[in-house]
């Protein structure tokens, strides 16, 4: 009897074929393991595929998941300043770094030691719980928090400069892990300075966001680099729902919007300062309506002096006048012709700056936009005291 070898029976056949495949398939398994990561040949690990972080109002900056490292891009549109777009990649200390983004900035968190550009930033560090990770502000007297007046008078931290007066010398001596600072896309951004000696830059674009919740939403762009997302997820979502309801309520009550002017007369032209897109979305949900300007792009756009006079006869309220005027007075003596305005006349000129640090500087810029439930409030407290009639205003106060 012959007997016929087993590879050349079917199921021999079939044997030693999936033998052959599996130690194919291992071998390139092995071929391309890095660092410890199981990663099949010519593809990318699942771990390592970006996956959304949905944020509701913010559009200055985006955030993705990838596998323990969060992805981060913060943009600006090219528009009338000049477009930003930066990327960094934060990963877990003694956690790899994923590939495939190597246009990223790397950062190994969380951060210990920043500075600080503006008041806001502090504020932010200061909701998370990250008070004693700054080292350095951009200028004192820009500056409310007392803590941190002390700590500078004390040594502890830095004054760094802003912008285009930044003093490098004293960046590189305090070796931030990340320098928050302030980017609008212009000229005096500093990112790429920082960069070429050695600092990291944590650009912050906060202030060009379309929405009040927007602006306070990059409290999660910060809380990404304490490693304290769930923090910064809870802040936001508490104010979020505060706010929310009030602009709820307000629209189901309210009737006629209001005429509002926003800024101030300055070397011959009127300053929108403070009407950035963010501001003018707080004066719709508050009931009123912003008449300075037709135009949708705001940022703190000079208008034709001419304009907003003719603009101001006829506006219920003026907010936001003259930063430094405490009383109609102020108004007047900086300029007489502002007695003809119909707000004027009717008392109906509200500043935001009833809230102070000891220092005198205004709380409003360093601490109400991280409140703007707070400030929505007073808003509507002021275009429709119905609604909240026993409301006491925090940042908002009537000159008389």
């Amino acid at each position: 009897m012959v007997v016929k070898p087993m590879f050349f029976s079917r199921k021999g056949t079939w044997t030693v074929l999936i033998m052959v495949l599996s130690f194919i398939f291992l071998f390139l398994v092995c071929c391309n393991t890095v660092e410890g990561e199981n990663r099949p040949f010519g593809q990318q690990s699942m771990a390592d595929v970006p996956e959304d972080i949905p944020l509701r109002y913010a559009r200055r900056f985006t955030l993705k998941r990838v596998g323990t490292s969060t992805l981060i891009d913060v943009v600006k549109p090219a528009g009338a300043k000049l477009g930003v777009s930066y990327r960094y990649l934060l990963v877990p200390r003694g956690e790899s770094v994923p590939e495939g983004f190597p246009e990223a900035l790397v950062v190994s968190t969380p951060v210990e030691r920043v500075t600080c550009g503006i008041g806001l930033h502090i504020t932010m560090l200061r909701l998370l719980g990250e008070f004693e990770s700054i080292v350095g502000v951009g200028k004192k007297e820009w500056i409310g928090n007392e803590t941190i007046l002390e700590r500078i008078d004390s040594g502890k931290v830095l004054e760094t400069g802003l912008s285009g007066s930044m003093n490098m010398e004293t960046m590189v001596n305090l070796s931030p892990d990340i320098a928050f600072v302030y980017s609008s896309g212009s000229d005096t951004d500093v990112h790429e300075k920082l960069e070429a000696m050695g600092i990291k830059p944590g650009l912050s674009s906060m202030h060009l966001e379309g929405h009040p919740l927007g602006v306070l939403e990059w409290i999660k762009f910060f809380g990404a680099f304490f490693g304290k997302s769930d923090d910064a997820d809870a802040y936001f979502a508490d104010a979020a729902f505060r706010y929310e309801t009030l602009e709820r309520q307000v629209g189901e009550r309210f009737g006629k919007r209001p005429g509002v002017i926003v800024g101030q007369g300055k070397r011959g032209f009127w300053s929108t300062h403070g009407s950035s897109a963010w501001f003018v979305r707080l004066l719709h949900d508050a009931g009123a309506n912003y008449i300075l300007e037709e135009s949708t792009d705001y940022e703190e756009n000079p208008i034709s002096f001419e304009h907003a006079m003719k603009i101001g006869l006829v506006a219920d309220y003026w907010i936001n006048p003259l930063y430094t005027a405490t009383s109609i007075a102020d108004i007047i003596n900086s300029d007489s012709r502002y007695t003809h305005f119909f707000s004027v006349k009717e008392g109906n000129v509200y500043n935001n700056n009833a809230a102070a640090f000891d220092s005198g500087r205004n709380m409003f810029w360093e601490i109400g936009m991280s409140e703007p439930d707070a400030v929505l409030r007073d808003l509507v407290h002021i275009f429709h005291p119905e609604i909240l009639p026993i409301h006491r205003l925090k940042y908002y106060k009537r000159l008389h």
